[in-house]
This record gives structure tokens, sequence and C-alpha cells, in this order.
């Protein structure tokens, strides 16, 4: 490996063991965030078309192009990580200082000024645009501070697993609690219920966040001094020559439009063809607490079976419950409700295996080519968050607009669409997730170059 100046955390090399207190307050960080962007995969394309009056197509063009600019905000964000030295560290600093900015963003995103149509498509463009580069200025650190905590892959288990939990409480209370939040504190008025909902769950966030700074420390952070540093066009070059990596920012890319097209299609299914408005808060939940218990399922199942084929026998065990969910709806809801819960629990374990196999990713980068850079090479997770997320709601939006929606006059072509996207694009797109993973090989090796860092 090539030679170079580092200067290391006090606790360098040493070998330890995180507490429980430390586990929990990182999955706090994640709880955080899903009350912020929960919000917005679960209701702002809902918000967009049905209470700021765009057009689905609108919306789907605007999910697009806003996060087209992640492809260069998320890696430049990551460098900025990498190349930040504090009191606090290099991925801390972020969730200090930047939680307020990230709610007052927030509240602004869900605000329905009264503007001309061209007027309000273009504050939607804005704020959304600096509501997705904001969250990443403070969640791809977030990310980035795993990899500091331990080289350990169990407990990148048990942090992965903490974070997945973190998400699914965060956005359970999301779920349960938005729609009942926005009647009671707009009193019937949508306009003016989301943005005191959205202002409420930044509070919370605020606080998380800082306990997650607080009680999380930097064990292996290490500040590359500049004379010391490759050049970013060659950081570039061998993070894509680093094939874990590329491997894990792919399936994490799956994963996303799956949860992405989900969670933007879920209102529509249960609003229009199973024609229960009142349950969306109840199915949201069902899909979130299934987030929850993958996240409980990922920690014995990954330490017992080991992370890539753990994860490929969760997915795959999903993919089931969603071809079977094809065939019973209609039918008894229990029943319905039921398997709707185990197909998301089963594939809801990558949300902590993802992790585990991004953390490993970290390492071999550090044993291949010399230096760690956690920012850089997690800004392709952030990335594929943000973008997968996006285009699984585009690809909804768009096909709600290719059978012209209208929310005030739904038509039978209208629900077969939403039927067909509700099934057809989480088993498609888990089952690409399987495939990807069958080519990825550092689970064999992982623990051998854990112990050449070490030495």
């Amino acid at each position: 490996m090539e030679a170079f100046a580092r200067e290391k955390t006090k606790l360098g090399r040493e070998r330890h063991k995180l507490s429980l207190k430390e586990k929990i307050s990182y999955g706090y960080g994640e709880m955080a965030s899903a009350f912020v962007w929960g919000m917005v995969t679960s209701y702002l394309l809902y918000f967009y078309t049905d209470v700021y009056g765009i057009s689905a197509s609108a919306a789907g063009t605007l999910f697009l192009i806003t996060r087209l600019w992640d492809a260069a905000n998320d890696p430049i964000m990551g460098v900025i990580v990498d190349r930040t030295k504090t009191k606090h560290g290099k991925a801390r600093p972020y969730l200090l200082y930047l939680a307020i900015p990230l709610g007052i963003i927030s509240v602004l995103t869900f605000i329905t000024p009264d503007f001309s149509d061209t007027g309000r498509l273009m504050y939607a463009y804005v704020t959304y645009l600096l509501l997705g580069m904001i969250y990443t200025a403070i969640n791809l650190p977030y990310g980035a501070l795993a990899p500091t905590m331990t080289r350990d892959s169990k407990e990148k288990v048990d942090l992965g697993s903490y974070r997945a939990m973190g998400l699914a409480v965060g956005t359970v209370i999301v779920s349960a609690a938005t729609l009942p939040l926005v009647n009671f504190l707009g009193k019937g008025n949508e306009q003016v219920g989301f943005p005191l909902t959205i202002t409420l769950y930044s509070v919370i966030a605020g606080i998380l966040f800082f306990l997650t700074f607080k009680n999380c420390k930097e064990r292996y952070s290490e500040y590359i001094e500049a004379k010391d540093r490759k050049k970013l066009s060659e950081s570039l070059k061998e993070m894509f020559k680093n094939r874990p990596w590329v491997l894990v920012a792919i399936t994490s890319f799956l994963k996303f439009l799956r949860l992405g097209a989900l969670n933007a299609v879920l209102i529509y299914y249960v609003t229009y063809v199973l024609g229960k408005p009142g349950m969306v808060p109840v199915f949201l939940t069902l899909l979130n607490g299934a987030t929850f218990a993958g996240g409980a399922l990922a920690m014995p199942l990954l330490k017992k079976v080991g992370n890539k084929l753990g994860t490929q026998v969760a997915i795959a065990i999903g993919s089931v419950f969603f071809i079977l969910l094809f065939f019973i709806q209609g039918g008894s809801p229990i029943l319905f409700a039921t398997i709707f819960f185990l197909a998301n629990m089963f594939v809801g374990v990558d949300n902590a295996s993802v992790f585990v196999l991004l953390g490993d990713s970290i390492d071999y980068h550090e044993w291949k080519f010399g230096q760690r850079l956690e920012g850089l090479l997690y800004s392709a997770y952030s990335f594929s968050t943000k973008f997968g997320v996006a285009i699984g709601s585009v690809l909804v939006a768009y096909a709600l607009g290719f059978v012209n929606y209208d929310p005030t006059a739904i038509t039978e072509g209208a629900k077969n669409m939403i039927s067909s996207l509700m099934f057809i694009a989480p088993i498609v797109f888990s089952v690409l997730q399987v495939i990807t993973l069958a080519f990825y090989k550092l689970d064999k090796h992982h623990a051998s170059i854990v112990e050449e860092l070490n030495n």
C-alpha cells in the first residue's frame, strides 16, 4: 500500500467495544432524519399534487431534475467531510450545527405561497433543491460517522440494526401521526396543517441529532494533511475501482428505487384502489413497523448466516410475499395487511445490512488504496438514498400522468396503473438486488483485511 502521513484520533487503532448507549444514540440520528425525509418520501408527492396543486407530471420532473444535482452535490460534500478537522472530529460537527437550518428549510418546503402557477412551481423547485442539499450536508456526515466508530463487522451489524430501527421508529411516527396532526393542527386545512406538523417534527429531529453528536465518538477518524492528499480525480478513479463499493452503491440504489416507488404509490393505492383513505396511516405504519422488525431481525440473522447471504435470503423471501400479495388483493383485509407486513419486514433487513457492507467497503478501500475516505465513499449511499427515492417517485408520478390522473375524477385506468405499480416495482427491484449481491465477495476476506489494518 502507498505510504502517507496521517493524523489519528487519540484512540487510534485500539480495539473498543461500543456501549449500548452509543449504539442507541447512533440510531437517534436516523430517527431524526426520518422525521424530515420520511415526510418527503411518504407525503411530498401527495402534498404537491393534492394540496399545493402541481400536476403529477410536473412534480415528477421536479423530483428528477432536483435530484440530478445530487450527482455532483453528494461527492462534493463527501470531500468536504474528509477534509474537515475540528475538535469534534470530521463528521460530528455537522450534526450539531446544521440541525436548525435543516428544520427551517423543511418547513419552507411544505408552505403553500399564493403565487401564480409558474411562481408556485419555481418555489417548489427552489425549496426542494435546498432541502436536498442541506439534508446531504447533515445526513452524509451522519452516515460517515459509523465507520469512524468501529471496524468490527459485528459491531457494524449492531449499528446498522439500531440505525434501521431508528429509521423505522421515526417513519412509523411520521406515518401514523402526520395526517391526524395535519387535520388537528390545521383544523381541517391541509395548507396550514402540513407546515405546522413539519415544524413539530423539525424540533424533535434537532434534539435527536444533538444526542447523536453528544454520545457517539469518532475512534478511527483520520485527517489527511493537504500535502498528502491525492487529487480528487485520482480518488474518484480509485472509488470506482473499489468493486465492493460499486456493488453496494448499485444495491443501495435498487433498494431506494423500491422504497421510493412503494412509499409514493401506497397512499394512492389505499385511497383509490382499496377505497379506504382513513386507512392510509395504518398501512404506512405497517410499512415502517415492518422496517423496525426487519432491523431487529437483521441482528441475529446476519450474525448467524453472514451479511451478504443473510441479505439475499431475506430479500428473496420478501419478494415471494410481494408476489403473494398480488394474488390476494381484494380478499381478506387482515390477511392482506399481514402479508404486506411480512413482505416489508424481510426486505427491510437490507436497511441494516447495507450499512455493514458499506462500512466494510470503506475498510477495503483503505487497505487497497492507502487512504480512508469515509465521506467520499459514503456519498454513494447518500446519493442513492435521495436519487433512488426520487426516481421511484418519478416512476409513480409519470405513470399517473400517463393515465391522466386527476384526484377529482379517478378512472379505472388510473386504478389499474396504481395497482401495477404497487406490486410490480417492489418485486422487480428486489430481484435485481439479490442478483447484484451475488457478485459481492468481500465478506470472505474482510476479517483478514481488518487484521492487517489493525497491525
